[in-house]
């Protein structure tokens, strides 16, 4: 219907509209630059831990290599899917870790996107409200971390798995608005989930392979656009 072909359009867009405004605002490109440079060290430096321990890490989940030619096949086979799902874990680890470390610079960068979107001036949380909400972003990378792990290790939802996986990346993005607003996880996520197509368009630009960790700074103008509208539409048809 007409509603998701103009949901899908927002979120394939959203990136291209974040860089545009970038674009714009040269010094905040400029500032994305220090978590870019650290998600690509962080790349190199997990792929490193990576190839120097999995051995080590498979032989404790996958059973010992068999002899017989059907369950040496299944030993490969399931072998192989471990490999891609430990890399895929080490690359959710890696964007959570940055995206803690770099918050402070994506909180200055979305908020900048939304009074100048706005033209009006934006409170920042206090101390206090700032300290009370770390439970909640606990709560929401618990959730994240907790979803994503059970897809990676359930066989046959490997779809599935590939669109939720990008929703979860577009909500941490997406998520600046609210947090500064001191919404609850529950009202956040109720939100979000009301915005899911959008949301889920625009986490697949974060999932470009390799790309993504040097991408999705970038992109927290785009998730800021994307949520400042679905929250004026609904402050509109409230």
């Amino acid at each position: 219907n007409l509603p998701q072909v103009s949901d899908i359009w927002r979120g394939a867009n959203a990136f291209l509209r974040g860089l545009g405004w970038l674009r714009q605002n040269k010094r905040y490109f400029l500032l994305l630059c220090l978590p870019a440079f650290l998600g690509v060290s962080s790349l190199f430096l997990g792929w490193s831990l990576f190839t120097s321990f999995h051995d080590d890490i498979l032989s404790l989940v996958l059973f010992d290599k068999p002899d017989g030619y059907f369950m040496l096949a299944l030993y490969y086979v399931s072998a192989g899917l471990l490999y891609l799902a430990s890399i895929a874990v080490v690359f959710l680890a890696i964007l959570l870790l940055i995206n803690i470390i770099a918050s402070p610079i994506y909180e200055i960068v979305s908020l900048a996107v939304e009074q100048d979107v706005t033209g009006k001036k934006v409170s920042e949380l206090g101390l206090w409200d700032s300290v009370k909400l770390i439970k909640e972003e606990c709560k929401k990378t618990f959730f994240i971390l907790t979803i994503s792990l059970i897809l990676l290790f359930i066989p046959g939802i490997n779809i599935l798995a590939l669109f939720v996986t990008a929703f979860l990346l577009g909500w941490e993005l997406y998520d600046y608005p609210m947090a500064r607003r001191g919404m609850s996880f529950r009202q956040r996520l109720t939100t979000v989930s009301h915005d899911f197509v959008a949301v889920t368009i625009f986490g697949f630009w974060l999932m470009i392979p390799v790309m993504q960790l040097f991408i999705l700074p970038f992109a927290v103008p785009g998730g800021t656009l994307l949520n400042l509208e679905k929250m004026d539409k609904r402050q509109l048809s409230g």
